[in-house]
């Protein structure tokens, strides 16, 4: 069985439900049907230091709920309810001490989360205008009420018909007569409208002072709702206190599809901090709604949120290495790799190698499903957004940090060593490459022993001058042409080769086969696929010869090793063949295996999500220099050190318009009409089932992270921000909070 759907990774499941209002489920309430009461833990030894979710520096991550479902158009807790791909709002703005944010179109859509009944509601808006101006809502394409508009701050409350607001998913309209509008919030609230609240809603993090102790915590609103997934080995710690009078406050947390567990549920005096230490030994590696609810509508505080992992060993971190070189396989699927799945593809020296020594990320997500954008992620550690190579034509932006150029800074030599100059080709000059080989078109031959043959010379040239080496290599197997090889793909096609397929397919066969101009049978499938199994089982050889020849000249001691692949392949899986036609599975899920001298003697296996974009990042760590400040990935190292689990990240790809998140379990696609798609990769491994009408959870949570991924992918640096789904203080302190 493949070691993909075997491991202990994340199961997303998860929701947003609701406790004081009707606007959602009522989960978190406790029933006989419930959970009981979780046990505090015995003091377990946790670890501060170490991964975490700060509950704090993730407040915009969020769901606010005071008389209904909050939304503030003035804090990034907005970024949940919008997914335009090119979004109107502008930055927040403040007018007489009141924060908004300015809609620079005259319309723009919100998508919010609904649970609770579906009877009459009311959507309450406020906002800044001008006399004359009309605010038009349109819900789930349902035109409401025309609202006319006053000068200055004010309060819209517009009704919603029985049977319009729906169960899951809603879409808002919003439109105004004229751009500039300055919007401060909307609350959903179900049944008519209430007097108008006094206060405005404002910041859900407060500097709170009881008993002389100043702490920051959550404040002000009656519940907050977030969407996580849950570590394993993982433990909740927090204070709570009541403000002025005693408070019922409850914790909770509820998976998809189950009742709420109630973490914490007690009445408390006002005058002091109370410290918990909850386990969330029960629900380790699910996607939960995690509550914390002000049951009496009191005034309740939580302060110093956190979710922390067990203390762990680590392994020593490995003194820098001197060289390190990189072999990516174009177009090779993760899981034609035994490391990865149980295969029929002979790869017995990877095989040998990771099992030995390797440190195998199981879940790597390819930048993109195409050669151009990859390897200028690979090379830069950004996101093809911010490099500029977003499809197979775009030119690189000046600026990029390319890795090459990086090392060769630090006088280490740099040699480039492949065929595939429509991605290479562009990224040249800003590389600064110490040597630039494509040995096919200087005519030297191609194949991959060719290309080995020539790293080994450029790395006996700098063993000789006494330079460090980084050496970058793409070998075109097992990428169109698929190459018939004596001896190997025997072992996976048998008896004579069809004419119509022959011995060296490229893009034209396959072109063919997707337009339906070559009709296939079952034995020119096993051919086809036979074919591009037998490249990569000839790749492994070259691996092989690649990591003895390191050996025989002495630099196993000192030199890394990174097996990878710029993106997957496709085989009708989804009506196409090759790649750069969407973001599923088989195209955007790549092998990544680490070689660290004197880091392990053993194979280390992470299920932590990962990206091309640390690639670079982790190649600046290994040879001991600093980050680049301009690099959006981060360091894969202490991922391999920590003998312990991570906390989950969400990853996404792009391909021009298209883009994806991956998370531990799912997958989130947008496509370039923007259709969205949502897959359980464990349940559905091969993806083709769209789950996005049966799991409104799970997209609610990757909606949230698309909506930060959207608004600042241009900007987010992982090693100081965090991932779109577990923020930093750094990004707060960027972004405004």
């Amino acid at each position: 069985m493949s070691r993909v759907l075997i491991r202990l990774a994340t199961v997303l499941v998860a929701g947003l439900g609701c406790q004081r209002a009707p606007l959602l489920a009522h989960a978190a309430a406790p029933s006989s049907a419930g959970s009981p009461k979780a046990a505090p833990s015995a003091a377990p030894r946790l670890d501060e230091s170490g991964p975490r979710v700060d509950l704090l520096a993730n407040r915009a991550l969020w769901h606010l709920f005071q008389r209904g479902l909050t939304i503030p158009f003035g804090s990034e807790g907005f970024r949940k309810y919008t997914q335009e791909y090119a979004s109107p709002w502008r930055g927040v703005s403040k007018l007489q001490d009141r924060a908004g944010r300015v809609l620079g179109s005259t319309t723009s859509s919100l998508r919010f989360p609904w649970e609770g009944e579906t009877g009459a509601a009311t959507i309450v808006v406020r906002m800044s205008g001008e006399s004359g101006q009309r605010l038009s809502l349109r819900l789930n394409g349902r035109p409401l009420k025309t609202a006319a508009l006053a000068s200055g701050w004010q309060t819209v409350a517009v009704s919603v018909p029985t049977g319009v607001l729906r169960t899951g998913e809603n879409d808002l309209g919003i439109a105004v007569a004229r751009r500039g509008a300055l919007f401060h919030s909307l609350e959903v609230l179900a049944g008519p409208a209430p007097e108008p609240a006094d206060a405005w809603p404002a910041s859900p993090v407060v500097t709170a002072n009881v008993a002389g102790q100043e702490k920051a915590a959550l404040a002000g609103f009656r519940r907050y709702a977030m969407l996580l997934e849950v570590p394993r080995q993982s433990f909740l710690v927090l204070e709570t206190a009541a403000a002025q009078a005693a408070a019922h406050l409850r914790v909770s947390m509820q998976p998809e599809g189950q009742p709420a567990q109630i973490l914490f549920d007690e009445t408390q005096p006002p005058g002091r901090w109370q410290p918990h230490t909850l386990s969330l030994a029960a629900l380790a590696g699910k996607l939960v709604k995690l509550e914390f609810v002000v049951v009496d509508g009191g005034d309740g505080l939580w302060a110093a949120p956190r979710i922390l992992l067990a203390a762990a060993p680590s392994l020593p971190r490995p003194k820098p290495v001197r060289n390190l070189v990189l072999l990516i396989g174009d177009a090779m699927r993760a899981d034609s790799l035994a490391l990865y799945h149980q295969t029929k593809v002979l790869t017995p020296r990877i095989t040998e190698a990771g099992h030995k020594s390797g440190v195998v990320f199981l879940n790597t997500e390819a930048a993109s499903p195409s050669s151009p954008p990859s390897h200028a992620s690979i090379q830069s550690g950004t996101l093809p957004r911010v490099n500029g190579i977003l499809g197979d034509k775009a030119k690189l932006n000046p600026g990029t940090p390319m890795i090459s150029a990086v090392l060769g800074a630090d006088k280490i030599a740099t040699g480039y060593f492949g065929d595939n100059s429509f991605a290479m080709g562009r990224l040249r000059a800003a590389s600064k490459w110490t040597a630039y080989h494509q040995p096919s078109q200087e005519g030297k031959g191609g194949g991959c022993p060719t290309l080995v043959k020539m790293m080994l010379g450029f790395a006996d040239e700098q063993i000789k001058a006494g330079r460090r080496f980084f050496l970058s290599s793409i070998a075109f197997e097992p990428h169109t042409p698929y190459i018939y090889h004596q001896g190997i793909t025997e072992h996976y096609v048998k008896g004579e080769f069809d004419p119509a397929i022959g011995k060296s397919p490229d893009g034209v066969i396959l072109t063919a086969i997707v337009k339906g101009k070559l009709p296939m049978t079952p034995a020119r499938w096993q051919q086809l696929r036979g074919l591009y199994d037998g490249e990569v089982e000839y790749l492994d050889q070259c691996f092989g010869t690649l990591v003895d020849s390191l050996a025989t000249r002495g630099l196993r001691d000192d030199t890394a090793v990174i097996l990878l692949a710029d993106h997957g392949e496709g085989f009708f899986e989804h009506g196409s063949l090759g790649h750069a036609y969407g973001h599923w599975f088989e195209v955007t899920q790549v092998p990544l295996v680490l070689w660290v001298p004197g880091l392990t003697d053993k194979e280390i296996t992470v299920d932590t999500t990962v990206s091309h974009m640390d690639v670079a990042p982790t190649i600046l760590d290994l040879m001991g220099l600093p980050p680049e400040a301009r690099m959006q990935g981060q360091s894969l190292l202490p991922l391999a050190l920590r003998q312990g689990p991570w906390t989950p990240r969400v990853i996404p790809s792009e391909y021009g318009r298209s883009y994806s998140l991956r998370a531990a379990n799912l997958r989130y696609i947008v496509d370039y009409s923007g259709k969205e798609m949502l897959y359980d990769t464990v349940a559905d491994p091969i993806e083709k089932t769209d789950v996005k009408g049966q799991r409104p959870m799970a997209l609610r949570y990757l909606r949230d992270c698309a909506g930060f991924y959207l608004a600042h992918r241009t900007r987010w640096h992982e090693a100081t921000w965090g991932t779109v789904n577990n923020q930093t203080e750094e990004f707060v302190k960027a972004t405004g909070g």
